[in-house]
């Protein structure tokens, strides 16, 4: 039977330019994830008596405030970012964010006083809010129904990979040429985003008719209007219409105001999605790799930390793609609850192992126990509560509030982020590794009972008409 090669009828090739799209957008998330892992491999470094810096060893203090200072940039930088996404359109405020990243890596190099490091993480931090504030709408704007989740789940892939990427750099190469590698992402994403039209979306609401029109073509894998089937016009319609529509909403009465947030769909979808945010936080996987050379030291394993550090990195990358390929066929509810019961169970077994090992027993046998139930636990936040909230909150929130809402919800994982990795450290020398691992534990056990009877299936969702185009979740 002969293949007919159009967009309708050839899913690769009306695929293959949102995938093009995605990864392009995606290279400063990877110089994120390099900027977010730095602290696992130099901040022994920094502690030690070795240190550069003119004001000496770094404190338990300090290093707390270096790992949350990121957050404090996270939380200027979301609603910062978001303004000029509504301005400049979605494409030129991600190439934005390329400057307080390489400012980063500059405060990194040059700098010599533990002040330096703190402006250099908030640097980072404003860059980090500016792509997860704008990404996940990128990709709602370019992505069709049924690739959306797949295409969403590459941010926390592309973060991954930077951490990854991080932890051999850090292993294997000195502190001062680790950021003349990294300066070479944003300018990669740079020159990668000059060659991708705007957003269809963006387009129309600047009155860019034809050029949105030519953008979803390229979205869509349509090389010339004698390409264009029947769907691709409707779908080129329902946009217009939606964007006529809240164009009109904006004049008036219809002008967004404290209303259309207290009515029953915006107040159930922000709950939801603020929910996911702070249990995206608090399920400790952000904590755990940016300590994660600390943990391994604490935990007794048999590897060295930075080994160790490498394989949960490689690990949580792992988990991030299973996520990947399964998030539209299982659906995102299903790799929730998987994800919450399984890092519920690792985190308990690491905070076991602890106790037992300051009680005094022997656990000689069980060395390699803590490198196994942190990547077990790593492996399983990574399928479902670390990547799938960004992917979740664009769904939940009706199209009136999403833009809003979806700064509120990013503003949320900064503040939930910055109390974690400020905490993390201080809870561990104050209620020790066990501790602070069953206290995560006991949070990820309510995150799971949420996610069971509060948390509907949002697969097949059309962001447009904000119906499904699947059978709808009946939990």
């Amino acid at each position: 039977m002969m293949v007919q090669l159009t967009a309708g009828k050839f899913p690769f090739k009306s695929v293959f330019n949102q995938f093009l799209g995605a990864l392009a957008v995606n290279l400063i998330t990877i110089g994120h994830g390099v900027a977010v892992g730095w602290v696992s491999p130099f901040l022994p470094y920094l502690q030690s008596n070795s240190t550069h810096l003119a004001s000496g060893p770094v404190s338990v203090e300090q290093g707390s405030w270096i790992g949350a200072a990121l957050c404090i940039g996270g939380f200027f930088g979301t609603p910062f970012f978001g303004l000029l996404a509504s301005s400049l359109g979605k494409k030129r405020s991600l190439q934005l964010v390329a400057i307080p990243q390489l400012a980063f890596w500059l405060c990194v190099y040059y700098g010599t006083h533990v002040y330096h490091l703190y402006l250099a993480r908030v640097l980072a931090g404003m860059g980090g809010g500016g792509l997860l504030r704008i990404i996940p709408l990128y990709i709602a704007d370019i992505a069709d129904t049924k690739h959306r989740g797949m295409l969403g789940a590459l941010l926390i892939i592309s973060m991954n990979s930077g951490v990854l990427i991080c932890f051999i750099l850090g292993n294997f190469l000195h502190y001062h040429t680790v950021p003349m590698v990294a300066v070479a992402l944003p300018a990669l994403f740079i020159g990668a985003t000059c060659c991708l039209p705007e957003t269809p979306y963006c387009l129309l609401k600047s009155s860019r008719t034809e050029l949105a029109e030519r953008s979803l073509m390229f979205y869509r894998g349509i090389r010339g209007h004698f390409q264009k089937t029947d769907q691709f016009r409707q779908e080129f319609e329902q946009l217009k219409k939606a964007v006529n529509a809240e164009s009109d909403k904006t004049d008036g009465q219809n002008r967004l105001d404290w209303k259309d947030f207290c009515t029953k769909p915006a107040k159930k979808g922000l709950t939801i999605g603020l929910f996911l945010m702070i249990l995206n936080q608090f399920s400790g996987a952000l904590a755990i790799i940016t300590y994660s050379a600390t943990i391994f030291n604490e935990s007794g394993s048999d590897l060295t930390p930075n080994e160790s550090s490498i394989i949960v990195a490689l690990i949580q990358l792992a988990g991030t793609l299973v996520s990947f390929t399964l998030v539209d066929n299982l659906g995102r509810k299903v790799l929730l609850l998987i994800s919450t019961i399984g890092t519920t169970l690792g985190l308990f077994s690491m905070g076991l192992f602890s106790f037992l090992s300051q009680q005094g027993w022997d656990l000689s046998s069980l060395q390699s126990l803590p490198i196994v139930s942190l990547s077990f636990t790593i492996l399983l936040t990574s399928i479902g509560i670390y990547p799938l909230p960004y992917v979740i909150l664009a769904e939940v929130l009706p199209n009136k509030i999403r833009n809003i809402g979806s700064t509120i919800g990013i503003t949320t994982v900064s503040l939930s982020a910055f109390v974690i990795l400020k905490l993390f450290p201080v809870l561990i020398e104050k209620i020790h590794l066990h501790g602070t691992m069953w206290t995560l534990s006991a949070i990820c056990v309510v995150g799971t009972f949420f996610i069971l009877f509060v948390v509907p299936e949002t697969k097949g969702k059309n962001l447009v008409t904000n119906e499904s185009d699947t059978k709808p979740d009946k939990a």
